[in-house]
Order: C-alpha cells, then sequence, then structure tokens
C-alpha cells in the first residue's frame, strides 16, 4: 500500500508541476499578446497619424462647390477658385448671374424679378464679371 500511496504521490506531483508550467505559460503568452496589440495599436495610430500629415489632403466634390443666394436660387461650380469668386460676389450680382447662366432666364425676366432696369441688371452682371476676372488674375498670376 506505500508504494500505491507513494506512485499516487508522484502522479499528484507531476500534476501539480504540469499544471502550474502549462498556467505560468498561458500567462506569458497572454501578456505577450497583449504588449504587442498595445505596440500595434500605438505604433499603428502614429503611422496613420504620419500617413494623413504627410499625403493627406482634402477631398472636394462637386456637391460642395455649390453657390446659392439669398432667395434660394442655386448653381453647381466645378472649380473652386470660381466657387470662391462667387461666394465673395454682392447678393444682387451672384443672383444674376445665377438666374441668367444656370436658371436660363433673360435680361428682362430677371429684371423684372429684381424691379429694376434691364440696364441695372446689365451692370450687375458686368461688376459681377469684372470681380470674377480680377479674383482669378490674383488667384492665377
Amino acid at each position: 500500500m506505500s508504494t500505491s500511496l507513494s506512485d499516487n504521490n508522484v502522479d499528484m506531483a507531476i500534476f501539480d508541476s504540469y499544471s502550474k508550467t502549462v498556467m505560468r505559460n498561458m500567462s506569458r503568452k497572454k501578456t505577450a499578446v497583449i504588449k504587442k496589440q498595445k505596440n500595434n495599436e500605438t505604433g499603428g495610430a502614429e503611422v496613420m497619424q504620419y500617413v494623413m500629415e504627410t499625403y493627406g489632403k482634402e477631398d472636394m466634390y462637386p456637391s460642395e462647390f455649390v453657390v446659392s443666394d439669398e432667395h434660394g436660387h442655386s448653381c453647381v461650380v466645378t472649380t473652386e477658385w470660381l466657387y470662391q469668386a462667387m461666394t465673395k460676389l454682392k447678393e444682387c450680382q451672384k443672383e444674376v448671374l445665377i438666374l441668367e447662366f444656370w436658371y436660363g432666364l433673360s435680361r428682362k425676366e430677371v429684371a423684372e424679378l429684381f424691379s429694376v432696369s434691364e440696364t441695372t441688371i446689365s451692370q450687375w452682371k458686368r461688376k459681377a464679371f469684372n470681380f470674377i476676372r480680377d479674383y482669378y488674375e490674383r488667384k492665377h498670376t
């Protein structure tokens, strides 16, 4: 009986040692995985920030170049410089351009909407064209 008891103790000691080794190895492995994830996350964020600072640029889409007047008329402009110029126009000048060129109204129809003469509409349009031309020349020279 003492022989079997000592064999049983040996088996228990072996199992105990094996269990502790497995638990220690699993703990080390889990710690290494967590550490690696933290390093990857930090490194990934730093790399992503570097890429965005180095190669990132602001995307512009035609929907971002919508010019509206105070009466709800709007148009889509495909170039950024023209968009910028049109946003700086006086409201009456902007509206004349939108109504004539995007809505297809005649000078007479636009004059009736504003209750002004056709000559006034022509002057507003000429001033708008001059402003846009000057804006373009300042930006592209």
